[in-house]
């Protein structure tokens, strides 16, 4: 029997998880992600690994309309919720499919190709890295780039939490970048993120700015930013 994650044991309960992801640090990732997404060129088709339930996608989308952006997640309830979401705010440029990372292939025809991939606290669950990272490639173009967000295991807090919740890991980007290499990619650039817990909403604007001065410190920051390339 496979293992509950935390995040699994909300399915059936999309809005609540929904409702519980409305935090600082989710519009922290949002922000980050399109400023990684700035220099994409009108019509770029962009895919989320572990679309979750549509947050982050559903911000992208309506900011960039220029893009198309495409989001698989396994859990039937949060694509059904995202897709939900989607229509009632007028998102025409976002679509959900069920499917897991690992059947990326299985889950588009041959000639669906991305400019962009993202994944946010995804990798640290699959049991199956470079079957990811395969697949990944198998739908990218050679120019495309992999931006990758995941639990930074430097962090004291990350890497208690993951000990200690079912089903989670640590995320370990020395052994995933092997394996990305295999698989034909290369690294372009490292970075650290977030400060501020997932508990906080709002934080006040001392911590927020204390967030921006301190997060780049490897030990510090709770989130490791991984950028990929074919190579």
């Amino acid at each position: 029997m496979p293992e509950v994650t935390w995040n699994a044991a909300w399915d059936g309960r999309p809005a609540e998880y929904a409702a519980k992801r409305d935090c600082w640090l989710t519009r922290r990732r949002i922000r980050y992600v399109g400023d990684f997404l700035r220099v994409a060129r009108p019509g770029d088709a962009v895919l989320e690994l572990g679309s979750g339930v549509g947050d982050l996608l559903g911000a992208l989308a309506s900011d960039r309309p220029d893009l198309r952006f495409t989001g698989i997640e396994p859990q039937v309830s949060y694509v059904e919720y995202s897709e939900d979401a989607a229509r009632r705010a007028g998102v025409r440029n976002l679509v959900f499919r069920t499917a897991a990372a690992e059947d990326l292939r299985d889950a588009f025809s041959p000639a669906e190709r991305f400019d962009w991939i993202l994944s946010n606290d995804v990798l640290h669950h699959v049991a199956d890295a470079a079957r990811v990272l395969n697949a990944a490639a198998a739908v990218s173009r050679e120019t495309t780039r992999w931006l990758a967000i995941e639990p930074n295991a430097r962090n004291p807090y990350s890497f208690l939490s993951a000990l200690a919740r079912r089903g989670e890991r640590n995320f370990w980007p020395g052994r995933f970048l092997r394996l990305a290499r295999a698989a034909g990619w290369s690294r372009r650039q490292v970075g650290f993120l977030f400060l501020v817990p997932p508990f906080v909403r709002e934080p006040p604007d001392v911590l927020a700015a204390l967030e921006r001065r301190l997060e780049a410190v490897p030990w510090l920051a709770g989130g490791i930013a991984l950028t990929l390339e074919r190579s």
